[in-house]
């Protein structure tokens, strides 16, 4: 490699490493996105993803949960993982751990028990934190419990007549309007594919950096559906299906009816 070759690589090195930092260090956001998560498509994509896999429903049933609270800028995604010696630490929760655990459910059973929220804190807590009302890790996931309890998806779209049903298939518009009238704001809605079927998965609401409700307008998603004028990535042609969070069986029931039915069958 000649003197040439050698300062054209440490040139491209050092201008690709300065627009790394840069990113790194461009911490500014727009708005808070607080998405809630349908945990029965959630279950369906971790057991799609593999079957031996088992899910943890939230305690009440068919009921949303949280998924998190994301400081997002216009336009993009992120900022994210703004501070990344900034632990989570249990601890902090330790008060509010119940109602994380009922509410801000790590569905994916069998991954470590504090991973979703360490997750949820280090990408996008530590970027929260600038605002006072959320600039610790029990500020942070209680502001998430405050914003479900005033914001509940389960209530906003029972009071539209949307209830979860294992047959019957919605409108995206319905959908839409539901949170549109009851809340003032456009939200976000998402969707996913199983089995060649529409699944409703999150719903998201947006809040400038004065924790007022704001539209979603703006934010980045995966895919712009040109067809309506409403932020999603699902198909307005196709039902929506919004399916009863169903919880498994309780395991001692489960081993009782086993029981009962060999004792009918040995007595036969």
């Amino acid at each position: 490699m000649n003197k040439i070759d050698f300062a054209v690589i440490l040139l491209f090195y050092c201008v690709n490493k300065a627009h790394l930092q840069e990113l790194e260090n461009n911490h500014d956001w727009d708005v808070l996105i607080f998405t809630q998560q349908w945990p029965e498509t959630v279950c369906k994509e971790w057991v799609h993803h593999n079957p031996s896999h088992t899910c943890k429903m939230p305690k009440k049933d068919d009921s949303w949960s949280i998924h998190g609270i994301w400081p997002t800028k216009l336009g993009t995604l992120g900022p994210s993982f703004c501070n990344r010696t900034w632990f989570f630490d249990p601890e902090e929760i330790r008060p509010i751990e119940t109602d994380l655990i009922n509410v801000w459910t790590n569905i994916e059973e069998g991954t470590e028990i504090y991973s979703f929220w360490a997750h949820e804190w280090t990408k996008h807590g530590t970027c929260a934190a600038v605002l006072e009302p959320l600039s610790s890790q029990f500020k942070y996931f209680s502001k998430g419990l405050n914003f479900f309890q005033q914001y509940d998806m389960s209530v906003v779209l029972a009071q539209a007549g949307i209830v979860p049903d294992n047959d019957k298939e919605y409108k995206l518009i319905d959908i839409y309007n539901a949170v549109k009238n009851k809340l003032k704001v456009n939200p976000s809605i998402q969707c996913r594919i199983e089995d060649g079927r529409t699944f409703l998965v999150e719903i998201r609401i947006c809040f400038d950096k004065k924790l007022n409700l704001t539209s979603c307008d703006g934010i980045k998603h995966r895919k712009l559906n040109r067809q309506v004028p409403i932020i999603t990535n699902c198909d307005s042609t196709s039902g929506i299906l919004y399916p009863h969070n169903e919880k498994p069986p309780n395991k001692l029931y489960v081993e009782l009816y086993k029981l009962v039915t060999w004792l009918q069958w040995f007595t036969l």
